[in-house]
């Protein structure tokens, strides 16, 4: 079912599609010219992708804690480093999209529902400006996590715990949220329980981005439920990512863009 859904959903987008030149308004053609598609050069980020490469590379298994809706590939809990470095984690080109938005926003307070092996956290958090605060259900991968991130960011913090007790205590004591990365229960209540608490925290400026928008019809239909916000105003369908703006000065608007 989820591979045919899959299959089903892709072709629409595909369909659905458009590249730069069907482009008009300054801020969605800056964006998309600037960010989206300018991102072949990835030769800063070779350093973070020898730590995936190594991590793909490894021989070990570890239990996971899984509070969302599972592994697409492994339902055991029992899983394999390799497994989930080649099939659990942001893609390259997802995680090279977000650090360019960082930095062009120039983003100060970054939050990331969930860190798994905490690779695109390194991603995040190259912006020095920003903070990156990254929370993880499963103990182990938050072990994982914290040991790599010790050694190569001192602007991550990592907080391990079920994100239903978590993500509201930490926005009690939160400033304003700058950018939201969302990939942790890919269910749809649970997405809308995060969006909403984090909306709360949210400004004009804040951008929201939702992993796995077309994974399942519950995710598809959290995204749809998400773009037809009264508050969201620019949404953007990159088919793996949604990218979510509330500001009001944009005009109300879905794009479903071709990378």
């Amino acid at each position: 079912m989820s591979k045919f859904y899959r299959i089903t959903s892709y072709i629409s987008y595909w369909l659905d599609a458009i590249n730069i030149h069907s482009l008009q308004a300054p801020f969605i053609y800056e964006l998309y010219k600037n960010i989206l598609v300018n991102n072949k050069n990835t030769s800063q980020y070779a350093s973070i992708e020898k730590i995936r490469e190594k991590f793909k590379a490894s021989e070990h298994s570890i239990d996971v804690e899984d509070f969302g809706s599972g592994s697409q590939k492994n339902s055991n809990s029992r899983r394999r480093i390799t497994d989930i470095a080649s099939h659990g984690i942001t893609k390259r080109k997802y995680s090279v999209i977000m650090e360019q938005m960082i930095r062009y926003m120039k983003c100060t307070n970054v939050l990331e529902l969930g860190t798994s092996l905490g690779i695109n956290a390194l991603y995040l958090s190259l912006y020095r400006n920003c903070t990156v605060t990254t929370f993880e259900g499963s103990g182990s991968l938050a072990n994982i996590a914290n040991e790599l991130l010790e050694d190569q960011r001192e602007n991550v913090q990592v907080i391990e715990g079920n994100i239903d007790d978590t993500l509201p205590h930490f926005l009690e004591q939160s400033d304003k949220l700058d950018f939201v990365y969302f990939d942790a229960n890919h269910r749809y209540n649970a997405t809308l329980k995060y969006y909403d608490l984090c909306l709360r925290k949210s400004h004009n400026t804040t951008c929201f981005v939702f992993d796995d928008i077309h994974l399942t019809p519950e995710m598809e239909k959290a995204w749809i439920w998400i773009k037809n916000h009264y508050q969201v105003t620019l949404t953007i369908d990159l088919y793996q990512i949604g990218i979510v703006f509330i500001n009001p000065d944009l005009s109300k608007q879905h794009y479903v863009l071709e990378l």
